[in-house]
This record gives C-alpha cells, structure tokens and sequence, in this order.
C-alpha cells in the first residue's frame, strides 16, 4: 500500500529523486539539523503545550502568561539552544531565533485576548484514512477547533517568510481527514497562521465538493507515485538544505 502525507507529495512534486531516497531507498546519510527547522519546530511546540494545559486544566485568563512562559521553556528544552539562539528573518530583518520566538508568543497571547480562546478541541491530532483500497494518507493536524454547531476549523501554523507560496491543498488533506472524525460536520474551516507576520490569519470554507476535488487530486498524485520508474532530480536552490546531495545522481557537477 502506498502512503503518503502532504509533505511526502510535496517532496515528490518539487524533486522526486529526494522522494525516492526519502521515503523508498532510505540510504544511510548524515541528517542535518537546519535553523529554520528547529525553530519552527520549537515554535509548533510551545503552542502544543499551551493549548494541551488548556484543553486538561481550567486555567483563568489572568494565568496565561504565566503558562506561556512555563511551556516556552519546556520547549526550548527539547531544542539545541546554540541553533535556537541563530538569527531568522523577520519582516523587520534578522533576531536571535529566541528573541523571535518569544515576541511571536506574546503577539498570539495579545491575539488571543482581544478575538478569545477558540474552543481547541484538540492539537497535533494523528490521522489516517484510505483514499481507496492502494492508498493511504496519514499525518497530524496542528489544532482542531469546533467553531459551533456541526462547525469545525482546522488550523496549521507557519513560519515561512511569505504567504504568496500557501496552497490550500494542505487544509483540504486535513479536512478531509476531520469529516471522517466528526461525522457532523457540515461546515469546516481551514486557517493558516503565520506566525512570524504578527500570527496573520489566512481563512478558507470548504465546501463537499472542494473536499471532493481534493480527493481526486491526491489519487492523482498518488497515480504519478505509484508509476515512476525514473525519480528524476529536480535541481533547486532547495538543494542546498537535502540531506541527500552528497550521494545525489550528478551532485558532483553542480
């Protein structure tokens, strides 16, 4: 059986030679730690253990902060702070990749105060669910909010530069995975937060027959998948962050 997520058909769409050593060859290579990737990392983490003592505890309003800080250190705890401590980009130019994170903390605390807590059902959520009887598609939701009756909201938090690059294929892929869920839901929301852009949301409403399409989509993505016999490389500049460019077909002439 085939199994994919979002980011596995995203790998293969941008170089399918990377997919193939990824999630088929799986050879033995170094994996490197990035500093864009530890920091979002870090960043979907703190709001994990936020939202976790949320949905467990009856926390007031007045305590937040104090939560917030006390699940911001148990994140960084899992990270190698010299990595953390990196300049990222801002819109406003380069920070230390802490400094960055705790000033996006306290602008989702601000958000959260003047809109009001969603009601998070749920965060990091597994999914899994056949598209039929070859494919399977797995993967975890950042957080699941019921927005009111038979209405639900999923929510995925970003930490790249811009938005001109978001898809709203991603939230369709979660969707779907929530109505086989929920079975009463009729309405489902996807949001985008970027986090690093005063934690903006980018809002969408699906309908049965978005969902419908995206369906179609992944069993046509997972058509090309299941056929490839050559895994073509893709030279990129994204080529320069893959763990596989040392032993990648040609690497040696770019």
């Amino acid at each position: 059986m085939l199994k994919l997520s979002v980011s596995s058909m995203d790998t293969y769409e941008k170089c399918p030679k990377k997919y193939h050593y990824r999630y088929i060859e799986k050879p033995d290579v170094q994996k490197n730690t990035w500093g864009f990737t530890e920091f979002g990392s870090c960043a979907h983490m703190v709001l994990e253990l936020f939202h976790k003592e949320l949905i467990s505890k009856n926390i007031p309003e007045n305590q937040y902060s104090i939560l917030m800080k006390e699940c911001f250190k148990n994140a960084v705890k899992k990270f190698d702070i010299k990595i953390l401590e990196e300049p990222v980009w801002t819109p406003n130019g380069e920070m230390p990749g802490l400094l960055c994170l705790r000033d996006i903390m306290q602008v989702y605390l601000d958000k959260v105060r003047k809109e009001g807590m969603p009601n998070v059902l749920g965060v990091e959520l597994p999914f899994n669910f056949k598209i039929n009887e070859d494919t399977l598609v797995r993967g975890f939701v950042d957080r699941v909010d019921k927005v009111g009756p038979k209405e639900y909201r999923v929510v995925d938090y970003k930490t790249s530069k811009s938005a001109k690059y978001l898809s709203d294929f991603q939230l369709l892929v979660y969707s779907e995975a929530l109505r086989r869920v929920y079975k009463d839901a009729e309405v489902i929301h996807g949001s985008y937060v970027m986090l690093k852009h005063n934690c903006k949301s980018y809002d969408y409403t699906f309908t049965l027959n978005d969902l419908d399409n995206c369906k179609k989509l992944i069993t046509k993505k997972a058509g090309f998948i299941d056929i490839d016999t050559t895994w073509v490389k893709k030279p990129s500049i994204l080529c320069q962050w893959c763990d596989y460019k040392p032993i990648c077909q040609d690497a040696w002439a770019e």
